[in-house]
């Protein structure tokens, strides 16, 4: 699937970048809303292949990551990362409708881990103190 961006904010212009990877198209549509809504710049993709490709030409301050891709686990994404030296100061906030793998949180050390379904607000919290965090 293809890839939507906000239309809101540029490259340069300072707002925080999150990149959502998830295949649900409802949820990611809500969570780009409720984020765009508080000066976020946004962008969706749909699966672990679209996101490696994205990670290699722009870094978010953010992802935002579910567990069940269609083409992979996505705790492959943070381990990339963590292989190629690209994790330092972004942060990972991953949901799934799985209970937490104690296994793989202690390895990947996500900021957090929110099951689905979850409250919006919960979730909008999440993200600020992750950001605020810096990737921590």
């Amino acid at each position: 699937m293809s890839e939507k961006s906000s239309a809101s904010g540029t490259v340069g212009s300072g707002k925080k970048k999150i990149l959502i990877v998830d295949d649900d198209h409802l949820l990611t549509k809500t969570i780009d809303m409720g984020l765009r809504n508080r000066g976020y710049e946004v962008k969706v993709l749909y699966s672990a292949a679209a996101a490696v490709k994205s990670l290699i030409h722009e870094k978010p301050d953010l992802i935002v990551l579910d567990i069940r891709l269609p083409d992979c686990d996505g705790w492959f994404i943070p381990e990339l990362m963590r292989e190629l030296e690209m994790a330092e100061g972004v942060a990972v906030i991953v949901m799934s409708v799985l209970d937490p793998d104690r296994t793989m949180i202690t390895l990947n050390k996500p900021y957090a881990f929110i099951q689905k379904p979850f409250d919006m607000g919960e979730f909008i919290r999440l993200v600020e103190s992750s950001l605020a965090a810096g990737g921590k």
